[in-house]
């Protein structure tokens, strides 16, 4: 073989390095001028098809898909959604994936809220992203973009991912069963809505899956002024105590009880006496403002006094004066005018004045005293009548708090003006 030459695979001759002698020469550049309509444009062509086609969009990786997912925990991550993002019930798939991620920063400068510098850096970050049902994707996306700012969104994931994190951090041992009982309050109902409960308990409780107790009499069809309404709602009352709480309490299958009632004073003074403070509950308060169940922390304590009467008598009053004052002309006009008036009054009473467990616990105190000291001055027989201005939540402890063996009777009146002022309700004894 020639020095400086090679075998040429697809020619099978020799030729000098580089250059197959099979190989056709080269074009004169009159050929190539003639050829230049051709491949020039056609390569020209395809470089702007190129340029109009938007490049694909890189794949979110599994791993930052895993971390939005953990922060939303599987459900919708849009303000008043919450939608659970896994299964679908038509078709029965348990497992299904109905979720879409959709980015607060648009993923490119030219989508939603996009920006030339942000979108590249924080189109795979999972502060940028949010997870979201179908519906809200197409929301946030492409029906009401101008309503969605990135402040908006930024704060809707942060309080979405807040309550997850504050609701999964939550001690298995805090659960509750909750008893719901409501009743028509004149011509009013009162129902005790669900969700509403539920997230004034947490953090400090949560319910039970399985720990929903309802004791609701709304369908009762009486009216408060009616002879048979009050010993029919309490015997009704005491019916579905014993069938869902009573028999559960004794196996010790409930534990701790959180109290959501909103039904006439005296029936919780019976819900409250049928609970007994034997059992661990807590008893909850409907604030008026702002309107719902959580406490309120930052009030300031009420500030309880205790008024007792100058001399004994055989008709023996305590005014429970917390909501409201209660002028003593009213119970001399039940009871007499020699009537023993006794009075525990929150200072500054008001309708709305109860938001603190401590408020509750500091009543509960004074009560439990004030029975004691009414039996010591008036004797081991005396029946007490008391007249309650007070909210839900201290008529159910005032209940918890009475003791059928050391304490005296409880007459429980209520304000009915179709009746003209205060008419007894209900008793506490020592037999019921």
């Amino acid at each position: 073989m020639a020095p400086n030459s090679i075998r040429c695979p697809q020619a099978g001759r020799l030729g000098t390095v580089g250059v197959p002698m099979s190989i056709s020469k080269q074009p004169a550049l009159a050929d190539v001028k003639d050829q230049s309509n051709e491949l020039p444009v056609a390569a020209i062509r395809t470089t702007k098809a190129a340029r109009g086609k938007k490049p694909p969009r890189k794949p979110i990786p599994n791993k930052v898909q895993n971390v939005l997912w953990g922060r939303a925990a599987g459900r919708c991550q849009y303000a008043g959604c919450n939608k659970l993002l896994i299964g679908e019930q038509i078709s029965g798939a348990r497992n299904a994936n109905k979720s879409y991620i959709a980015h607060i920063v648009g993923d490119s400068p030219d989508g939603p809220r996009g920006d030339a510098i942000l979108s590249p850096k924080l189109a795979h970050d999972p502060d940028n992203l949010m997870l979201v049902c179908d519906e809200h994707h197409r929301v946030i996306d492409r029906e009401m973009v101008d309503a969605h700012s990135i402040d908006i969104l930024r704060e809707m994931k942060r309080r979405h991912e807040d309550r997850i994190r504050i609701v999964s951090g939550i001690d298995e041992d805090l659960g509750s069963h909750v008893i719901r009982y409501a009743a028509k309050i004149g011509s009013n109902e009162s129902p005790v809505e669900k969700d509403a409960i539920k997230w004034s308990m947490i953090p400090e409780r949560y319910p039970l899956d399985d720990g929903w107790i309802d004791l609701d009499l709304v369908t009762l069809d009486l009216r408060d002024d009616d002879p048979s309404y009050w010993p029919t709602h309490v015997r009704n009352l005491r019916t579905v105590f014993g069938e869902k709480v009573r028999g559960r309490m004794e196996r010790q299958e409930i534990r701790r009880l959180t109290v959501f009632g909103l039904a006439p004073i005296p029936l919780l003074f019976e819900l409250g006496r049928l609970i007994s403070d034997i059992s661990t509950a807590d008893v909850r308060q409907l604030l008026r403002h702002p309107k719902g169940w959580k406490w309120d922390p930052s009030t300031a304590p009420i500030e309880y006094n205790l008024s007792r009467p100058d001399q004994p008598s055989s008709a023996v009053a305590l005014k429970l004066e917390v909501s409201a004052p209660v002028a003593d002309g009213r119970i001399r006009t039940v009871l007499g005018p020699e009537a023993a008036i006794w009075s525990i009054s929150a200072v500054g009473a008001h309708n709305d004045i109860v938001r603190r467990p401590e408020d509750i616990a500091a009543f509960a105190k004074l009560f439990r005293k004030t029975l004691d000291d009414i039996k010591l001055v008036h004797g081991e027989n005396t029946k007490v009548n008391v007249f309650p201005v007070v909210p839900v939540s201290i008529a159910v402890e005032a209940g918890r708090s009475w003791q059928p063996k050391a304490h005296p009777p409880l007459a429980i009146y209520d304000q009915n003006w179709k009746l003209n002022g205060f008419a007894l309700a209900h008793t506490l004894e020592h037999t019921s």
